[in-house]
């Protein structure tokens, strides 16, 4: 009798040892067992570059509250007003995917293109913090050639900004170029992954065909030199 009862505590015990592989938990953890999570990605966006563009200026809605949005590109040697036409800036970008300490680069792509649509666009590392217009002609007896034009110059859309305009006697006041830096040096950084439309707020005195030049400087030192294509110039009202 005792020794039926030591050979099934032997068998007992085996079986026991058998199932000690199942799924069943382990004494001494308090849950499941769980794989390490892989490192997770981030992306962070450079800028490579800007493009200008020239545009026929479109068809205002409101009169009272004129926004100077883009419509067809501007053909050359098409005689305008300044009041007909919008210099679209644009911000040509890099996207870097950072993963284990590697980072993978796709081409860059122009950010109002891939973003015109999106409510949020994504924002660049960068920040401008200097924008200078000239021209190789004279605007005016006070803007002779290689005169700095900012002052000529407002910003009207900038979907890095809500406020790049100001209200005086119920009127919108679009700030110049360089009350916009001002904007940028007092706080604000303007962030340069985004689209902007500049209009003249003043035209030559004289008809003329004209090229500007604009030079960009970033915050982390780099510099961009961009050239217009050539506008031809009727005054106001001829």
């Amino acid at each position: 009798m005792k020794k039926r009862t030591f050979i099934a505590l032997i068998l007992s015990g085996i079986l026991l040892g058998c199932g000690s592989g199942n799924s069943e938990p382990t004494y001494g953890i308090t849950g499941p067992v769980k794989p390490p999570k892989p490192n997770v990605k981030s992306t962070k966006i450079v800028t490579q570059g800007f493009e200008v563009s020239i545009y026929n200026r479109l068809v205002e809605q409101d009169a009272d509250d004129p926004e100077y949005n883009r419509d067809t590109p501007y053909q050359v040697n098409e005689p305008v007003t300044y009041r007909d036409i919008v210099f679209g800036l644009d911000t040509q970008t890099e996207s870097v995917k950072l993963a284990s300490g590697f980072d993978t680069f796709t081409p860059f792509q122009l950010i109002s293109k891939a973003y015109a649509l999106s409510p949020m666009p994504p924002q660049t590392e960068e920040s401008i913090v200097s924008l200078d217009i000239t021209s190789a002609m004279d605007f005016s007896q006070q803007y002779p050639s290689g005169s700095n034009l900012n002052a000529l110059f407002s910003v009207t859309y900038d979907d890095a900004l809500n406020r790049y305009y100001s209200y005086h006697n119920d009127t919108k006041t679009f700030f110049t170029v360089d009350e916009f830096l001002q904007y940028g040096r007092d706080g604000e950084a303007l962030n340069a992954g985004f689209t902007r439309n500049l209009v003249l707020n003043t035209g030559p005195e004289y008809p003329v065909n004209m090229t500007f030049y604009i030079r960009i400087e970033l915050d982390n030192g780099k510099v961009f030199s961009l050239e217009t294509q050539e506008i031809t110039f009727q005054v106001q009202g001829e």
